[in-house]
């Protein structure tokens, strides 16, 4: 049986972290029947919170919990590395990763409609910009940056089948991700900030690999606690990010 790697980077998520396992737990049996062993892979980035001491009671109660935790803090592209890394180590081909934010926005439930969709592609992405998306609780001068950002990355990066370049939800085929960290190796995943999920993407288009996309829920009005997003240093940093990405100076 192949493993589906469901990779959660969190960073002071103790509000958030446990409905979102339990999500994931909650869609154990259906992954089996369609031939996939679960393991969450809960990433710690040195949270101040209680989030690290809430993921060890959960693996303590659950077996296909696991817990990784930095001893520094990384930032999201950190926690990515650490996803790709820990699937590249205990994965093997036929395997998955699903790779989603930490603060319970996103539902697993939609990793089925996303496997549908793996069949013929090599990363799917959970999209707000295709049809029958729906976001709740997203300021409204939040969703005019994000619709302004996916014209511009769309202008400057143009990857066949992706209007969502920037969604954490995401699955990727283990035979992706490996032929990607055999062409870049350590460079891979330069960047900290939120931009690292669009850097990821575009190198794997370099690498040959397809896309698709389905229309999810996205759900700000679950999360607990307040955002850690820096929405104006982050619309700055992934800015550049694509610049430089379609320049090839990454």
């Amino acid at each position: 049986m192949n493993t589906m790697f469901a990779c959660l980077p969190c960073y002071n998520e103790e509000q958030n972290i446990v409905p979102l396992v339990e999500g994931w737990l909650a869609q154990e049996d259906q992954l089996q029947q369609r031939g996939y062993r679960l393991e969450v892979v809960a990433i710690d980035d040195k949270s101040t919170d209680a989030t690290l001491e809430k993921m060890q009671a959960l693996a303590a109660e659950h077996p296909q919990v696991t817990v990784v935790a930095h001893p520094e803090n990384r930032n999201l592209g950190g926690g990515l590395n650490t996803a790709v890394d820990y699937v590249l180590e205990h994965g093997g081909p036929g395997d998955v990763m699903a790779v989603m934010d930490g603060d319970n926005t996103h539902d697993p439930c939609y990793v089925h409609a996303m496997l549908d969709k793996l069949r013929s592609a090599d990363v799917v992405i959970a999209s707000r910009y295709q049809s029958g998306a729906e976001i709740h609780g997203v300021p409204r001068h939040r969703l005019f940056l994000s619709d302004g950002a996916k014209a511009y990355y769309t202008m400057m990066l143009s990857v066949p089948k992706v209007r969502d370049y920037t969604c954490g939800y995401r699955l990727y085929k283990f035979a992706a991700l490996q032929k990607a960290r055999q062409q870049y190796g350590s460079r891979l995943i330069t960047q900290r900030s939120f931009a690292c999920m669009m850097e990821l993407l575009y190198k794997l288009h370099r690498c040959g690999c397809t896309f698709d996309e389905v229309p999810f829920s996205l759900r700000y009005d679950n999360k607990g606690g307040e955002s850690k997003m820096r929405v104006l240093r982050t619309m700055k940093d992934s800015l550049k990010t694509a610049w430089l990405l379609r320049r090839d100076k990454l």
